[in-house]
């Protein structure tokens, strides 16, 4: 049966993401606009089965969008749930049902289960049935490295980098294997506990697949299969047509060095957050499909220059190891693998930066961690689960791939559960709640949450860390802790486990600043050794005593090194702002040598340079080279490239500024400079009948 398909317009990025997941978690295929005019446009390509729209717009509100719907061919039968946090009056919600024959009126916040009720209600028989459904991307396409009519000529590049780069990969015996011996995901664990950087390159047959991690983190993949291009995404997505493809691909030949993807907005037949959406499937998709592997060679090389990409895969590992578990491993693959530790006690791994990786669960799923306590073998857990046995397994798998729990080969002497049972009962439908903002996939508890749309502002996150840092410079080993000088060790351990927890790598995914996680690294680093101080007996006694003494605790240098560059950076850009363009200079150059590993630094300090003196030639090379630098450090901000293709402009580098616009606008779909500079930003008015 054809899935069900919803279409969300929603101009807050935290309640459109909310939506989008709930919806696809209930079997819908989702598509989200940020505004009347784009929901328009998708209106005109295809009806959905359901319509979910704020009221309160960009460009043309949600009353319009109904009536322009109701008009349509076919249109007047489509349910429409309207949700609002303006729109209030009896009268606005009486008009919407009586002329526009809207099923349901939602006041922000509003309750997700009453929604869901509602949809039930509108929908009836056409409600999809299945929980758990066939998630986006699980569909992989053939595996022929020949071609494919929709490629686009950067995939036909990439395929051509990617042949090209293997013979880079040396033949010593280190980081290497084949994957029927250890599969995709412990693989995958091994790197991330060495927190490895580089390149790892899987070939099965002539597919060849390159995987490039930081930090232990698969952040983009390339492939030599022309079928993973963006185009045939689009289409299988049914985004787009194929005809509308073959006309971009045609108009990209007329017009060399413009992107697909942009080529697409102009057409009026994506959306900038659509293309954002796409671009994120398709990377979803090359690394997803490695997980059905069922063999095939890899070798990782710490040697590999990772690109500058302004699209990143923004999961955890373990959403990463789960998710890719969940898409391709069978019941019969789970049991081999499994079947060495059913008689064995599982147990939370003792280390935080393995026991709080980000796995991003639903209630049942975290009924489960409960009870991975110790006390119980894995077989037991699987039987008392509460839920599906393949399910069950494939979490527990996910979890001993990764090393977030341990198999121990005798009962632990104490409890000690992953997560505590759940309390209270999940709230009736008609109990008004917040709507919360969105996870990654799933359920998540993150502080730090990093995914187009979902995340924190990356200003926010360094906000939070430069102030936190900046008060733990000031505290002795109990402040930082938050506890008395009279707390037990079980107190100490689980304020200890709370704050960490916060700060963990996997909370700070997504573009955030080098020097930002730099910052939650040192804080990561203080509250260890405050914990260690603290949780024995004989260096809390010594601390103690230097304590009444009057010594301060020490905090590392590199700490107070980047809360200097970072107070730099911010006074260089009050500087900027005020068109002190040299003084900024100055501040932005103090910032970058004092924390040279942030691009943002290196970009500003270009940019200013380049604002003292733009006309001079030798001026605006020294800020196109700073700028360069910028990006390839931090290639995920969007000022960073709106600097650099404005300095291409002034040097008459038109393609390398339209290149520049375009990276800006991948970044962040908002921007409006982005769109502005490449002329797109009332595309969708132009272009519609």
């Amino acid at each position: 049966m054809a899935l069900k398909t919803a279409l969300v317009v929603e101009d807050d990025k935290a309640i459109q993401g909310l939506l989008r997941e709930t919806l696809e978690q209930e079997g819908f295929q989702v598509l989200c606009e940020k505004d009347g005019e784009w929901a328009l446009k998708a209106l005109e390509r295809r009806l959905p089965d359901v319509l979910i729209t704020d009221i309160l717009l960009p460009t043309l509100g949600g009353f319009e969008v109904i009536e322009q719907l109701r008009r349509s061919p076919g249109g007047a039968h489509v349910p429409v749930i309207c949700i609002s946090g303006i729109y209030r009056a009896s009268k606005h919600k009486k008009d919407a049902r009586e002329r526009l024959n809207v099923a349901a009126y939602f006041d922000k916040p509003f309750e997700v289960a009453a929604l869901k009720v509602a949809l039930q209600e509108a929908m009836g028989h056409d409600y999809p049935s299945a929980r758990r459904p066939a998630t986006r991307s699980r569909v992989t396409p053939p595996h022929e490295v020949g071609d494919d009519p929709l490629a686009d000529f950067d995939t036909r590049l990439e395929q051509r980098e990617v042949e090209k780069a293997e013979s880079s990969f040396p033949t010593a015996r280190s980081a290497r294997g084949n994957l029927k011996n250890k599969r995709f995901p412990e693989v995958l664990s091994q790197l991330y506990r060495w927190k490895a950087t580089g390149g790892l390159l899987l070939r099965r047959d002539k597919v060849k697949k390159i995987v490039y991690l930081k930090e232990g983190y698969p952040i983009f993949v390339k492939s030599n299969l022309l079928s993973e291009c963006l185009g045939r995404v689009l289409v299988r997505e049914k985004m787009i047509s194929d005809e509308e493809c073959e006309r971009s691909l045609q108009l990209m030949k007329d017009r060399p060095g413009r992107q697909q993807g942009t080529v697409l907005i102009e057409m009026g037949a994506i959306s900038p957050h659509n293309l954002v959406f796409s671009l994120q499937l398709q990377m979803e998709q090359k690394l997803f499909d490695i997980f059905g592997w069922p063999d095939g060679e890899y070798q990782f090389n710490p040697a590999v220059e990772i690109p500058a990409q302004t699209v990143h895969l923004d999961m955890s590992l373990a959403t990463i190891v789960y998710e890719g578990v969940r898409r391709r491993f069978s019941e019969s693959l789970l049991d081999d693998l499994l079947a060495p530790f059913l008689d064995s006690y599982v147990a939370p791994h003792p280390d935080p930066a393995h026991r709080f990786q980000d796995f991003s669960l639903e209630a049942d799923e975290r009924r489960v961690l409960a009870l991975v306590d110790g006390r119980r073998t894995l077989a037991e857990v699987v039987d008392k689960s509460g839920m599906g046995r393949v399910q069950a397994k494939h979490l527990l798998y996910a979890l001993i791939a990764t090393e977030t729990i341990q198999p121990l080969p005798r009962q632990a002497k104490r409890k000690d559960a992953l997560e505590p049972p759940l309390r209270p009962p999940l709230p009736s439908p008609t109990s008004p709640v917040r709507a919360r903002p969105p996870p990654l996939k799933r359920r998540s508890d993150m502080v730090f949450a990093a995914r187009p749309g979902d995340a924190a502002p990356a200003d926010d996150v360094r906000a939070k860390l430069v102030e936190r840092a900046r008060a733990m410079r000031k505290q002795n080993f109990f402040e930082m802790l938050g506890v008395s000088r009279s707390a037990g060790a079980d107190e100490v351990q689980r304020a200890y486990h709370a704050l960490v927890r916060e700060v963990h790598p996997d909370k700070l995914r997504g573009a955030v600043t080098a020097d930002a996680r730099a910052l939650a690294e040192q804080i990561y680093q203080q509250l260890e050794t405050a914990f260690e101080a603290l949780s024995d007996a004989k260096r809390r006694s010594e601390y103690e005593r230097k304590l009444d003494q009057g010594q301060k605790t020490g905090v590392s240098d590199e700490l107070g090194k980047i809360l200097t560059a970072e107070s730099r950076f911010k006074k260089g850009e009050v500087a900027l702002h005020a068109g002190a363009y040299a003084k900024a200079a100055a501040l932005f150059r103090e910032a970058s040598e004092l924390y040279p590993e942030e691009g943002e630094f290196h970009a500003h300090l270009g940019w200013a340079l380049f604002l003292e003196a733009p006309d001079d030639p030798v001026v605006q090379a020294d800020a196109v080279k700073r700028l360069q630098h910028g990006v390839e450090l931090s290639p995920r901000i969007d000022r960073a490239h709106i600097f650099l293709g404005r300095v291409f402009s002034r040097m008459g580098r038109t393609v390398d500024a339209q290149k520049a616009f375009e990276q800006a606008l991948v970044c962040n779909p908002d921007s409006s400079e982005a769109l502005a500079e490449l002329r797109l930003a009332g595309v969708p008015t132009r272009q519609r009948r």
